[in-house]
């Protein structure tokens, strides 16, 4: 549960709050996705399943900043109506279908893929997204190239331990590792001096936290492919981030 939490935060924004997104989007977005939690609350949901549509067919045409905002959580809304509501239910699913055989007959559509990576990560099926990414790499080599997402599709690429997709997209891990997550989870411990006091003593636990459960991955499918010195390479560097943040104190 904690890899699938650190991943999906990672897919949909490492720095950046709802309220935030929230606050940033166009006001008729952000009145519209208010009255559709409105509705939901009072348990009108034949009109707040409508706003979802509208939503969902418009909102990025209106403001392409609500991309982000879809993902996070006008899809993870939808499905928490259709646990309750049966119309929504049918509809979601047939969203969920939707995106699978788009992504996967059409590689190149990036909406597509984040829908259908996002859709079975909540349904608890992200060993479904990574078998499909799988399949398709066997026929056609770097075919997710354009959609590879370097936080979330890296980590479920990561987390199942998947040695065609690490090689295709990541190719050495240790270096991946060190590229990517170290500056990145560096910046993050450095926005926690942003916070005084016990905030900034959670902000920067936090970051450790998350560092940690990002590398216990990377050191998994080190040791299963390629060996005890990759992983202990992972982890060395692991320990040089946490050693640099201690000094920093």
């Amino acid at each position: 549960m904690k890899k699938l939490l650190i991943s999906t935060a990672l897919m949909i924004s490492s720095t950046t709050s709802f309220a935030t997104l929230a606050d940033d989007i166009d006001p008729e977005l952000h009145a519209k996705l208010d009255e559709a939690f409105f509705l939901y609350d009072v348990g009108d949901y034949q009109n707040a399943l409508e706003s979802i549509y509208w939503l969902d067919e418009n909102g990025v045409a209106v403001d392409f900043d609500f991309y982000t905002l879809r993902l996070g959580t006008l899809l993870p809304f939808w499905k928490s109506l259709a646990d309750v509501y049966q119309p929504a239910r049918i509809s979601y699913n047939e969203k969920f279908r939707a995106a699978i055989d788009e992504a996967t007959n059409n590689p190149e559509n990036c909406s597509a893929y984040d829908d259908m990576h996002l859709m079975l990560r909540n349904n608890d099926r992200l060993d479904e997204f990574v078998t499909i990414l799988e399949e398709k790499e066997a026929q056609y080599p770097q075919v997710w190239q354009r959609c590879w997402e370097p936080n979330s599709s890296t980590l479920a690429a990561v987390e199942h331990a998947s040695k065609p997709l690490i090689d295709a997209y990541l190719v050495d891990l240790s270096d991946h590792f060190s590229a990517h997550f170290v500056p990145q989870m560096d910046g993050f411990y450095m926005q926690c001096n942003d916070y005084d006091g016990d905030h900034k003593t959670v902000c920067q636990d936090s970051v450790k936290e998350y560092l940690n459960g990002v590398s216990e991955p990377y050191r998994h499918a080190a040791m299963t492919h390629y060996g005890l010195q990759e992983a202990e390479q992972v982890e060395a560097l692991t320990l040089q981030l946490l050693l640099k943040w201690q000094n920093q104190n």
